[in-house]
């Protein structure tokens, strides 16, 4: 038998470098188990809105309400993410998590459910996600060493995905057998396992360091913004993120409006579309964790591909058709946000990846307030011209990022990441 080249052997420790750390399996497992749960609340919750009111715009204040919280304490909470203990947090914004979607399964097991409860439960799981989701990101380095730390998010990316194709389908499943309910009541129980998990580990890596001085919150944000907007390099992924993140990430109102008003499917066929969704965000993510350390043209380009098939799903009406662009248009938006949540914490000092890690669940997660209310003004006329727009200006602010990123390679100050 041929012994493997060095490459095949290279490519090997690329993919599995991270897993082979006992505390990331782990976290691993956990994120595995949870994040199917969160799609399918996701999911139940949006076609509940949509049955209920029969409304885009009103599912985009649902939308606007759950993330919301992100754009106003995201960076608040890098800067908790980098003051204390991660892992205790995490198992804290688990549990609150779980609380959040029994409540829900509750009041609408009971019958009793009104708009006002989706809306103020979905600020207060968008709240705890202010925390959470730059914990995550920031927990990884934790985990892992900075030569695994690629690989390490890339999996964390991956573990994402996987719920995002299982959970959508078990979604529409579980609504088409038995009602919303269920599906949030499931929700809670991953929330509550992955709690556990977390609970067993013992990193054997820890990267953060010890705090010098007493700060507020408030100076710990500015410090981070201070070095953000300092760094040539981090500029110009900001510029791409911003865009991308404000008309493109909000597939929570987005998906459902194709789904009903532009596709008019059925239960079953809203959870195939956003499975088909996930399943290209899956094989993104695999893909990019064999990848290695990512390229600013990798980011670009899966931007512009991005904006470019959201253009693409506006003009569509056949289901299998728009099935195939939504697993196009989900490895994009995974290849981009999983290279630049990668570049973010390999261009940061170690003391900070919390707070830069905040800034791209900000610009991300954190926007979609604003475009889910654009998107849905703008669909209450005419949904497909409200997601085509939003993919002509991802295109547009990937147009910006490159022509700036071309300015600093020009005179030599783009660093490679």
């Amino acid at each position: 038998m041929d012994a493997p080249s060095p490459g095949s052997l290279r490519r090997a420790a690329r993919t599995d470098r991270a897993l082979k750390i006992p505390a990331f399996r782990l976290y691993f497992a956990g994120s595995v188990i949870s994040v199917p749960g969160n799609w399918m609340q996701m999911t139940a919750q949006a076609w509940l809105v949509l049955d209920m009111t029969g409304s885009p715009l009103m599912l985009a204040w649902v939308t606007t309400m759950q993330f919301l919280p992100i754009m106003l304490f995201s960076l608040i909470g890098g800067a908790v993410a980098d003051r204390f203990r991660r892992r205790e947090l995490l198992i804290w914004t688990q549990c609150i998590g779980a609380v959040q979607a029994a409540a829900l399964a509750l009041i609408v097991a009971s019958g009793a459910v009104e708009m006002w409860h989706i809306l103020a439960l979905a600020a207060l799981l968008g709240t705890v996600s202010a925390i959470d989701q730059p914990l995550r990101q920031a927990f990884v380095a934790d985990l892992v060493p900075q030569e695994a730390l690629p690989n390490g998010i890339a999996l964390g990316a991956l573990a994402m995905n996987i719920g995002r194709v299982i959970g959508p389908a078990l979604g529409g499943l579980v609504l088409a057998a038995t009602g919303p309910a269920a599906a949030f009541t499931l929700n809670a129980i991953t929330f509550v396992l992955f709690a556990i998990c977390l609970g067993t580990i013992r990193p054997g890596h820890l990267a953060r360091v010890g705090r010098t001085g007493r700060t507020t919150l408030l100076a710990d944000v500015r410090e981070g913004l201070g070095f953000a907007l300092n760094s040539p390099m981090i500029q110009v992924l900001l510029v791409a993120t911003g865009f991308i993140g404000l008309f493109g990430q909000n597939f929570s109102t987005m998906v459902p409006m194709v789904a009903e008003l532009i596709v008019h499917a059925t239960r079953a066929q809203f959870g195939l579309l956003n499975s088909c969704l996930g399943l290209g965000s899956l094989c993104a993510a695999f893909t990019v964790s064999r990848s290695g350390r990512p390229t600013m043209g990798r980011i670009l380009f899966a931007g512009l591909a991005f904006g470019i098939l959201l253009i693409a799903i506006a003009l569509t009406e056949r289901l299998w058709l728009s099935c195939a662009l939504f697993f196009c248009v989900g490895a994009a938006a995974v290849t981009f946000s999983t290279s630049i949540q990668t570049s973010f914490q390999l261009l940061t000092p170690v003391h900070m990846r919390g707070r830069l890690a905040s800034m791209v669940t900000l610009l991300i997660v954190g926007s979609s307030p604003i475009g889910a209310i654009l998107t849905g003004i703008m669909a209450e006329q005419a949904v497909w011209a409200a997601v085509a727009l939003n993919g002509v200006m991802c295109i547009a602010g990937i147009a910006l990022a490159t022509r700036k990123a071309w300015g600093l390679a020009v005179n030599r100050r783009l660093p490679a990441i």
